[in-house]
């Protein structure tokens, strides 16, 4: 049996010599694209290029020296070396674009193009002296989710150029920075956005939670207005009249909802309007909005004095007030408050209670709102389709008047049902637990439960709601039955349109043309790319070398 014997050539190893240089410098160069830093991938890249260029030139030193003279060399040696030189390039280029942000909206609908809107926010923020930071906490399950939210915050990325940055943390293996958004986190909060201080960290003193909607652009967007606005705004809470106490934890506090307002960037303080009548102060002039939660005696002529004089300078009234079994019960029917709002507003509180049988709440005194008035910022949010929780509930609530022919623009946004009525016999409902709908002296509904107001020329406005109990930390809290979410909104979204902090960014409803792109995660991109630009080229290479050594067999 003949056997034929394999001679290895001086060339062929200067080949071999010639396709470790360009190998070798293919990794080094995306090892050090990629991690930006000297790490294990780019010396080892260098040391097989460094150990490749020492074998060709040694065996095969005048082609060496030809090649990069710019003559012909034999053997397919430029054409291996130019295809991994195409390929580096390749690579580089797929990284490059993969971590610079460029985007480009491709879609016919443009799906992914920010409106006029935000993209004009968007220019107040380069002009900020501070810059902004989204912060992203994403477990390792979530990396798809990332990935998805990632394609909208890189625009607005781009769009503030580099205002705005990016990052993304694992809260399990990096504990320590998610330890001060816990509670949020517990709440189904995941992105946070907030200034950037001097040494490049977050301030915290200005981070609020991005809500976790479909409509990540709007929530990003109304997130970034609220941090701009954070420490403009600040609201007075009312503590003379019995009412609320906005520090309490308790189930009859109202802590919650001021730690809301607190966690929005609207400032909060408190003030005794009795204080203010004895020494003949006035509320201060940074107060954006007097809230008056739930108070459980009327006002005195003095304390009215107060509030008219802030009204008619531009003030903004938030009043929350249901019904208490006394004789000093605020918003009577004769009160002069009563009476001021009613000439002033076209707003004003009855003394019935209403009564709502087809409630869903745990009585018919327990009124969930049956009709919300819609695109409107005060009931944004409520009432949402297939989620009870985004409605309202209010406990023994009054029935709310509001003048068809009003001094100023007003009107009511929640309603209760047409089956309801607003029972005067107060007396039973207290004594008895007794309710039966007379037509002869009740309400019929139905009946305004939420109110508001504003005068143009003054620009003092005004939330009337006939309820306060659902301002309570028994009401708002996570664990509440009682339309927690819903309940809170309606506050928020009322202290927002009183104070002015919601000038909310109007975005204009877009029809899609198409369905909704279907986004690959890190990893399948990441695989896709290494059969891009290593997997086909290898794959062209191997058949190439495996032609040559056969012919060469051949020869």
């Amino acid at each position: 049996m003949q056997t034929r014997s394999v001679v290895i050539t001086r060339r062929q190893l200067g080949q071999l010599g010639s396709v470790l240089l360009g190998l070798g410098g293919l990794i080094a160069l995306a090892a050090f694209i990629w991690s930006l830093a000297l790490n294990e991938f780019v010396v080892s890249g260098l040391v097989i290029g460094a150990l490749g260029a020492a074998l060709w030139a040694f065996m095969t030193p005048q082609e060496f020296k030809a090649f990069f003279s710019g003559r012909q060399v034999q053997r397919s040696t430029s054409a291996i070396f130019t295809t991994l030189l195409l390929t580096a390039i390749v690579v580089v280029c797929y990284i490059i674009v993969q971590r610079a942000v460029i985007v480009s909206d491709l879609t016919i609908d443009r799906r992914f193009t920010l409106t006029e809107q935000t993209l004009e926010l968007l220019r107040v923020v380069e002009r900020s002296p501070r810059p902004l930071r989204i912060l992203g906490f994403y477990r390792p399950q979530d990396l798809l989710q990332r990935e998805i939210d990632d394609a909208y915050w890189q625009l607005y990325e781009a769009a503030s150029n580099g205002a705005i940055t990016r990052q993304y943390v694992d809260p399990i293996r990096e504990p320590g920075i998610a330890a001060p958004f816990a509670q949020a986190l517990a709440a189904n909060y995941y992105v946070f956005v907030g200034f950037v201080n001097p040494d490049g960290t977050l301030d915290l003193s200005t981070v609020t939670p991005v809500a976790n909607q479909a409509t990540q652009e709007r929530s990003m967007t109304e997130a970034i207005a609220r941090v701009l606005a954070g420490g403009s705004f600040k609201v007075y809470f009312e503590q003379g009249l019995q009412t609320l106490d906005a520090l309490s934890n308790a189930q009859q506090g109202m802590s919650i909802l001021n730690n809301n307002l607190r966690a929005n960037g609207i400032v909060t303080d408190a003030l005794r309007l009795s204080d203010l009548a004895q020494n003949g102060l006035s509320i201060p002039r940074d107060a954006s909005a007097l809230i008056i939660a739930r108070p459980q005696r009327d006002m005195t002529e003095a304390e009215v004095s107060v509030v008219r004089e802030y009204v008619e300078r531009g003030g903004a009234l938030f009043i929350a007030a249901d019904f208490f079994p006394t004789a000093d019960v605020f918003l009577s029917a004769d009160s002069p408050f009563n009476a001021y709002l009613w000439e002033t507003f076209g707003l004003r509180m009855t003394d019935a209670v209403v009564v709502d049988t087809r409630s869903p709440g745990p009585s018919a005194l327990h009124v969930v709102s049956a009709q919300v008035v819609t695109e409107n910022v005060l009931t944004a949010g409520l009432n949402q389709p297939n989620d009870p929780s985004t409605a309202t509930m209010f406990h023994m609530a009054r029935a709310i008047e509001v003048n068809p022919q009003p001094p100023v623009p007003n009107g009511t946004v929640i309603f209760s049902s047409e089956q309801s009525w607003g029972e005067t016999d107060t007396r039973a409902i207290v004594e008895r637990n007794e309710f039966i709908a007379d037509p002869n002296t009740d309400l019929r509904g139905p009946l305004s439960l939420v109110a508001f107001a504003e005068n143009p020329a003054t620009g003092a406005r005004i939330v009337l709601v006939g309820d306060g109990e659902f301002l309570t930390n028994g009401y708002t809290s996570a664990q509440s039955q009682f339309y927690a979410t819903g309940n809170a909104t309606l506050f928020m979204n009322s202290i927002g349109w009183l104070t002015g902090f919601a000038q909310e960014v109007a975005f204009t409803p877009r029809a899609f043309m198409t369905t909704p792109v279907l986004f690959s995660g890190g990893q399948q991109l990441d695989v896709i790319a290494f059969i891009t630009v290593f997997v086909m080229p290898g794959t062209m290479l191997a058949i190439a070398g495996l032609i040559y050594w056969r012919r060469y067999r051949a020869a």
